[in-house]
């Protein structure tokens, strides 16, 4: 009785860590496949993150300014990586508290885009 237990139990961790393996790689495929298509579309969602965003342009401190100009020329280093992306996660919540869609769909892009350039730029 022990051994049979045993040996479903082997099975089902088996089968599981079968399954783990082949749904990480597929979503490692996924992730390669979605980092090309941010990069590609970098433009647009600056451009629709200035548009829409809890701080439309006008409306932008001049060190925001800076790093959304730095962000479009591609000289923005790790360090401000970082220093934009906590300005987006504080602009995010707020847009979840106003309700503001149009504007956490553009902020998530954002940041989306950050963190890819982000890791690019590690590596």
């Amino acid at each position: 009785m022990d051994l049979g237990i045993f040996i479903a139990l082997g099975v089902v961790a088996f089968g599981f860590g079968g399954w783990f393996v082949k749904m990480s790689s597929q979503l490692n495929r996924l992730d390669k496949s979605l980092i090309p298509l941010i990069v590609l579309h970098k433009e647009e969602l600056i451009k629709y993150y200035l548009e829409k965003g809890i701080l439309p342009n006008p409306g932008m401190s001049p060190r925001k300014q800076y790093l959304m100009d730095a962000l479009k020329l591609g000289t923005i280093s790790l360090a401000e990586y970082e220093e934009l992306s906590t300005m987006l996660e504080t602009e995010k919540e707020e847009a979840k508290r106003a309700n503001n869609t149009d504007a956490l769909v553009a902020i998530l892009g954002l940041i989306a885009l950050i963190a890819i350039l982000a890791s690019l730029s590690k590596k």
